[in-house]
């Protein structure tokens, strides 16, 4: 069984799944919100007459019981909650958080002001003697109220920062997962959900594979620091002549796939062999020896999605026009048959 909820969804099951955690002081590590976030989504009606059982036994659940139920229940059902889904789920949580302190906040602080103003009003006035006794109480726990909401105030403001810097952390970290951190191309993640994205359309999808020539021996006799060079200018390349809605991403190792949303094969060829002719004319050298490093070329492949045709089966006839490029004598593009 799999987990299919949206991240809203997943934000709701999160926030009902947190204060149960703090309340019953329960470790919070990544397979304990798995965990209760199976309980809430009652994914596993077995496991929440588990979990139920534990609680009220001891009160808490503790770490090797956890580990146990986790393995019994979510584990071997194959069921996944993806990263994406808890870090978007976790972004709005944070987020709905954030404005709900500032909306509390801007609340009491104009119950504060509104106090201290009819506080002020009131100490104009002659009272009687049997009521002044009741109004300096009154005024003096109002008073407190004020000192407390501004203690208050000072612990939001803290922690609205922490939570700056929390929602800071989790862009970096849906950055960071969706990004190739030497090259600076999407993954191959992206690569899948911007095909989806437009793999109902009636427009042109074309994808273009491609992958540097003889890279292995390039590293065998330049080592694996110059291989990376020579993956970080291609990613340059491949940002700079890939123009919107043009996709380039880093496939794996020394393949990269272009994805090119309502452009047909002629127009992708034509970015192919773009990108094929300025690879081949940059000029390379070790800068360690000052060595001049021979042209640094790549074959492609050029496949157009058929139909409702998955992503991979588009993949894979592109790489076999890949192929037939290196058999043919590398440093050229093919067309898919």
């Amino acid at each position: 069984m799999k987990f299919s909820e949206n991240s809203n969804q997943a934000a709701s099951y999160l926030r009902l799944a947190v204060p149960m955690m703090v309340k019953h002081k329960i470790v919070p590590n990544p397979l304990n919100y798995t965990l209760w976030y199976s309980y809430f989504s009652n994914a596993f009606p077995k496991l929440n007459q588990e979990l139920d059982h534990v609680i009220d036994r001891y009160g808490t659940c503790p770490s090797e019981v956890s580990e146990s139920l986790f393995l019994q229940f979510v584990n071997q059902s194959g069921a996944s909650v993806s990263d994406d889904i808890f870090r978007d789920a976790i972004f709005n949580l944070v987020g709905d958080l954030s404005q709900s302190i500032d909306e509390t906040c801007e609340k009491t602080k104009k119950f504060s002001l509104a106090l201290n103003d009819n506080l002020s009003e009131l100490a104009q006035y002659e009272l009687d003697d049997a009521i002044k006794p009741l109004v300096n109480k009154l005024s003096e726990n109002a008073s407190a109220i004020c000192r407390v909401n501004e203690q208050f105030q000072k612990k939001i403001d803290s922690a609205q920062e922490e939570i700056q810097s929390l929602k800071t952390q989790l862009e970096a970290s849906k950055k960071d997962a969706s990004t190739d951190l030497l090259t600076g191309l999407y993954n191959r993640r992206v690569l899948e959900s911007i095909y989806r994205r437009y793999a109902n359309s009636s427009q042109d999808l074309t994808v273009i594979m491609m992958d540097i020539d003889k890279f292995k021996l390039f590293n065998d006799k330049h080592g694996h620091v110059m291989g990376d060079q020579i993956l970080k200018v291609i990613g340059k390349l491949l940002q700079q002549e890939c123009l919107e809605p043009v996709v380039p991403v880093r496939f794996g190792g020394e393949e990269f796939a272009v994805l090119c949303p309502n452009i047909d094969v002629v127009s992708a060829g034509v970015i192919a062999e773009n990108i094929r002719e300025k690879l081949a004319r940059i000029g390379f050298s070790n800068k360690r020896t000052g060595e001049k490093i021979s042209p640094v070329t790549a074959s492609f492949g050029i496949a157009l999605k058929q139909g409702d045709e998955e992503l991979m089966s588009v993949i894979e006839r592109a790489d076999k026009a890949l192929y037939s490029a290196k058999s043919n004598g590398r440093n050229q593009v093919k067309l898919a048959s």
